[in-house]
């Protein structure tokens, strides 16, 4: 009872996978890290986006009002992260960011009075 409240009212789903994405990105870098400074500014730009995707998965768990916004930022980082990226995680990461971004700005809170009547 306590979970299905607490959880009804945050987008885990869309947090979950944005943060998977986040993960998948930064795998391939910090898999070697001794081989960082031979992959370049590809390398340090995945971790950047890695860790600014590990960020928009965080504020859409604390603060479920505003996951429109980080949703958007999960999207825009998804698709900068194919040029900029490691194709994007090799293009598992850039699906899984733009899935969860998407999830995020499609998410709507329920209104309080409707979860009460339940």
């Amino acid at each position: 009872m306590l979970l299905k409240r607490l959880l009804g009212r945050r987008p885990v789903g869309a947090a979950l996978i944005v943060l998977a994405s986040a993960l998948e990105m930064a795998a391939f870098p910090l898999g070697r890290p001794a081989y960082l400074t031979l992959q370049g500014s590809s390398g340090a730009v995945a971790i950047a986006v890695a860790t600014a995707l590990a960020a928009c998965a965080t504020h859409m768990w604390f603060v479920p009002g505003r996951a429109t916004r980080s949703g958007w930022a999960a999207v825009t980082l998804g698709v900068l992260s194919y040029p900029l990226a490691n194709l994007g995680g090799f293009l598992v990461g850039m699906v899984l960011a733009m899935l969860g971004g998407a999830l995020a700005v499609a998410w709507r809170t329920t209104p309080s009075h409707a979860v009460q009547q339940r």
